[in-house]
C-alpha cells in the first residue's frame, strides 16, 4: 500500500471514529433531555403515576418507611443513587428524590402545573414527615412517622379545615384519639381511651349530627388476637332532636341486652 493510500485510510479511520463519538455523545444528551436530563430518569404522563383517591404514590413504593419493597434501578441495572428528576412529556418537573440503593430517602412530587403535590423527608434520625397539597397549595394530609409509624395523622376538606386526626403512641401499639370533623368544624365521631386499667384501655365513642346533637354514644375495647375493636358496655343511640330512641349493652362484641 503506497503512502498516499495509507493517509486516505487513516483519515477516514479517524473522521468515523470522530463523528462516531460525536453521534453516542449526541443520542445519550438527547435521551437524557428527554428522561428529565438525570441519569436513570423516565418520563410518565400524570394519568400514569397519580390515583384519583391517594395522589401521586407511585413513587411510595420505593420508600421503605412507608412499606415500600421496591428497588429502582438505572437502565444497566445498577440500584439508584443520588439525585433522579422524572419529568412530565411537556419537561416539566415531576418527581424529585434523593435514592439510596435504589431505595427512597426523601423526595418531592409535582403536578403538573408546577404545583407540589407532596414532600417526604427525615426530620430527625427517628422521625420523618410526610405532607400533601392540594393543586389549590392547601395543604391535604400532615403525616408523621417514627421508627417508619405513623404517629400522627392529619387530614384537611382543600378549605383548610381539619376533617381527620388520628394518633398513636410511639410504638403504634395503642390509639389515643381517633377523630373526624364536618366541614364547618363540627365534630362527627370522637372516639379516645376512657378508662385505662393494666392492659385494658375501654374507648369511649360519640358520634353527632351535622346539627351538632350527639347521636350515639358507646363503649369499646380492643382486641390483640382480631387487631380491631368491638363493643362492650352500652350504647346509647339518639334522634337529631337530642331524645333518646334505643339503647344496648354488649359484652365482648356481642348483643347482650335491648335496654330500649
Amino acid at each position: 500500500m503506497n503512502s498516499e493510500k495509507r493517509k486516505i485510510k487513516y483519515y477516514y479511520s479517524k473522521f468515523f471514529t470522530f463523528h462516531f463519538s460525536l453521534f453516542i455523545c449526541f443520542f445519550w444528551s438527547s435521551l437524557n433531555c428527554v428522561t428529565g436530563q438525570t441519569l436513570g430518569a423516565v418520563v410518565y404522563t400524570f394519568a400514569q403515576v397519580n390515583d384519583s383517591a391517594f395522589g401521586i404514590q407511585f413513587y411510595d413504593k420505593y420508600n421503605p418507611k412507608l412499606g415500600g419493597d421496591s428497588t429502582r434501578k438505572y437502565f444497566d441495572g445498577h440500584l439508584c443513587n443520588g439525585l433522579i428528576e422524572d419529568h412530565y412529556a411537556d419537561g416539566t418537573i415531576l418527581h424529585k428524590g434523593y435514592y439510596t440503593d435504589g431505595k427512597l430517602t426523601q423526595y418531592t412530587n409535582y403536578y403538573p402545573d408546577g404545583v407540589v403535590e407532596r414532600i417526604f423527608r427525615p426530620t430527625s434520625d427517628r422521625k420523618d414527615e410526610l405532607k400533601k397539597y392540594y393543586e389549590s397549595k392547601t395543604l391535604k394530609s400532615d403525616v408523621q412517622y417514627y421508627d417508619g409509624n405513623s404517629t400522627l395523622w392529619q387530614d384537611y376538606y382543600d378549605s383548610g379545615q381539619l376533617s381527620y386526626v388520628e394518633e398513636y403512641d410511639k410504638k403504634h401499639e395503642r390509639v389515643l384519639r381517633r377523630c373526624s370533623y364536618y366541614k364547618d368544624g363540627k365534630p362527627l365521631s370522637v372516639f379516645v381511651p376512657s378508662v385505662t386499667q393494666g392492659d385494658i384501655i375501654r374507648y369511649s365513642l360519640k358520634e353527632y349530627f351535622p346539627n351538632g346533637q350527639l347521636q350515639e354514644e358507646s363503649e369499646a375495647l380492643y382486641s390483640k388476637d382480631s387487631f380491631d375493636f368491638f363493643k362492650d358496655g352500652d350504647d346509647k343511640q339518639y334522634n337529631d332532636k337530642g331524645n333518646l330512641v334505643a339503647e344496648y349493652e354488649y359484652v365482648g362484641g356481642k348483643l347482650n341486652n335491648t335496654i330500649k
